[in-house]
Formats: structure tokens, C-alpha cells, sequence
């Protein structure tokens, strides 16, 4: 007569760490952990448990892009957020009446000691064309820019770009002149995309070609604030070589 294994009959069922009152015999495709229906994580393959699906989210977030910046998989709620508070804006200036709107919010040399100007003229439009055509701009490469360098490195880009333009039009716009708009940032996004695309030696001229012909067209056509655009592409373009080479040094080290 054969004997039975010693222990066998009295081995613990297999049960969950973290509700050690339920049995599972359904374990993490990670940690081979048991896991209950509770605590588990659909998978590609399997599932896993909760500790296990946490742990991979955020090494996902955590990843890096080619150029070194963290990967996140957000979606880019800043650009949408800045689209949203110019349209707002917008509004508001619709409401309160065009020029009185234009004259309170926007840049111009003259009054460049009303400091709030210098980021307020970004928000402000002469037309509904011109906020049409600057927040599709803002769209196409905002969202693009926001998800290779991160939300908070693309706040900076947008804020110092902008800052740039009024910067800019400070030295090089006459004194009474008002410019409004969010062209200098935009520019400043255009430049940033640039310095990418030449990093990663992907074609860069048609993008350079597109955004010289505007700030050219800029010095013939009125209303077209060639200072703004020329101070956000030069400041965009520094902040994101900056950005590029501060990475690259972490990534030596």
C-alpha cells in the first residue's frame, strides 16, 4: 500500500496577499502571486495583480524617447487648456467690446511698464480668422511637442516664447504701436519643432522655409507683427536647444 505524501493533504490553498480570507488559484502574470477577482488587472497575455499593473504604469511613464525627455501617455490636456483659454478670452473681449479689449490686454512699447501686458497680448485677437489659423497652429504642434518633451517643459517653451515676442517687439516695434496675438509663441513652437526635427536628423527646411516666408511677410504686409514672431522663433528655438543639451549631458553621466 502506498503512502501518501507527507504535508500534501493539508497544504494551504493558494489565497490572495492582499485579502488573505479569499482562495485563488489565478496568478499575476509578473509575480506569480495569487490574485482574487478584486485585485486583478487585465493583461495583453493574462492578468496581473494590482501592485504588479501599478508598477508597470508607472515605469511606462517613466520611459524615454529617443531624445532622452520622459515619455508620458497622457493626453496633451496643457495645449488644450491654452486653446481653451484663448477662445475664452476671446469671448470675453466680445463681450466687452473689441478695441476697449485690444487697448486693455494688449503690447506695446509705449506701455511696457504694465507688466501683465507682456503675457496678456498673447491671449489677444484681432479676428476670428486670426484666432483660428494661430490655434490650429497651436494644436498641430503644441500637442505634438507636449508629449515629446513633457507638460511642464512645454509650459516653459510656450511662456518663454511668448515672453519673447513682447521682448522683441519692446526693442525693435514702435513706441505706440499695439500688437496682440499668440504668433510670437507660436513661432516659438515652430522653431522648438525645428531644433527637434535637426536632432534627430529628420528634414527640417520645408518647416524652416514655411516660417521664413511668414516672418519676411511680416515686414511688407501691415498688421503681420514681424517682432513678435522674430523674438518667440529665437527665444523657442534657444529654450528647446537648451532643453536638448541639458538631456543629453544627464544622459552621459
Amino acid at each position: 500500500m502506498s503512502e501518501p505524501t507527507p504535508g500534501a493533504a493539508e497544504q494551504a490553498p493558494p489565497v490572495c496577499p492582499r485579502h488573505p480570507d479569499r482562495v485563488s488559484y489565478v496568478r499575476c502574470q509578473r509575480c506569480e502571486r495569487p490574485t482574487c477577482p478584486q485585485c486583478q488587472v487585465p493583461a495583453p497575455v493574462g492578468v496581473l495583480c494590482v501592485d504588479c499593473a501599478r508598477a508597470a504604469d508607472q515605469a511606462a511613464r517613466l520611459s524615454r524617447n529617443s531624445l532622452g525627455f520622459k515619455r508620458g501617455r497622457s493626453k496633451p490636456y496643457l495645449t488644450y487648456g491654452l486653446i481653451a483659454a484663448n477662445v475664452l478670452f476671446y469671448l470675453y473681449g466680445i463681450s466687452l467690446g473689441m478695441q476697449e479689449w485690444q487697448f486693455t490686454y494688449g503690447f506695446a512699447p509705449l506701455l511696457s511698464d504694465e507688466w501683465y501686458r507682456w503675457l496678456t497680448s498673447g491671449f489677444v485677437h484681432g479676428s476670428l480668422l486670426h484666432i483660428g489659423l494661430n490655434m490650429f497652429m497651436l494644436f498641430q504642434f503644441g500637442t505634438q511637442l507636449e508629449q515629446i518633451i513633457g507638460r511642464w517643459r512645454f509650459a516653459l517653451l510656450y511662456a518663454l516664447s511668448l515672453v519673447g515676442g513682447s521682448i522683441a517687439i519692446n526693442i525693435l516695434g514702435a513706441p505706440n504701436q499695439l500688437h496682440v496675438g499668440a504668433s510670437g509663441a507660436i513661432f516659438g513652437l515652430f522653431a522648438a519643432y525645428g531644433v527637434l526635427l535637426y536632432r534627430l536628423k529628420l528634414p527640417w527646411q520645408s518647416l524652416a522655409t514655411t516660417a521664413g516666408i511668414w516672418l519676411v511677410a511680416g515686414l511688407f504686409i501691415p498688421g503681420i507683427s514681424w517682432q513678435g514672431h522674430l523674438g518667440g522663433a529665437i527665444a523657442g528655438g534657444a529654450v528647446m536647444a537648451i532643453l536638448v543639451a541639458a538631456r543629453s549631458v544627464a544622459a552621459k553621466r
